[in-house]
């Protein structure tokens, strides 16, 4: 993040992580200086533009908005945020990794699906063999007894 040249940590008690330089926020963006707020990309949670709007709105409702606007659900969730790469072939993630749901829960509570197929949008092409066409792979990542999806990955053309 581009916090170079702000003098936050000369002229304010905002602290920056040592290891990547960005803002230190709690779950509320207060940074460690009172009334200095920080969200967007400069926190280093989530670096989409989607989520810094979230959580500007969440903000402002916390400090503008009525009494309802105010209670513990106007904060940013940074849990289960999709994320999508315009790659070829594109990439979609939402939730934990494998190796996160590992720490999170166990190896043995968790189960991994994994597939491989022909997506839909190929399935017209009958002249092209099976083994031929463009493949798409997903992983599913469930944990506990109910299973419980935590975390769904795909890359190819869906």
């Amino acid at each position: 993040p581009n916090v170079d040249g702000r003098q936050l940590t000369e002229n304010t008690s905002v602290q920056l992580n040592p290891k990547n330089g960005t803002v230190q926020v709690d779950e509320w963006q207060n940074t460690s200086s009172p009334s200095i707020y920080a969200i967007g990309d400069v926190c280093g949670k989530v670096l989409l533009t989607p989520m810094a709007i979230a959580a500007g709105r969440r903000l402002a409702d916390r400090l503008f908005g009525t009494v309802e606007m105010t209670m513990a659900h106007s904060k940013a969730d940074y849990d289960n945020v999709p994320t999508v790469v315009f790659s070829h072939p594109p990439i979609g993630t939402i939730g934990l990794t494998e190796s996160e749901a590992v720490s999170k829960y166990g190896s043995d509570n968790i189960k991994v699906y994994r597939s491989t197929f022909s997506n839909l949008f190929y399935g017209v092409f009958i002249d092209v063999d099976t083994a031929d066409k463009p493949k798409t792979k997903m992983k599913l990542i469930c944990a506990g007894p109910n299973e419980v999806v935590v975390g769904l990955h795909c890359i190819g053309m869906s």
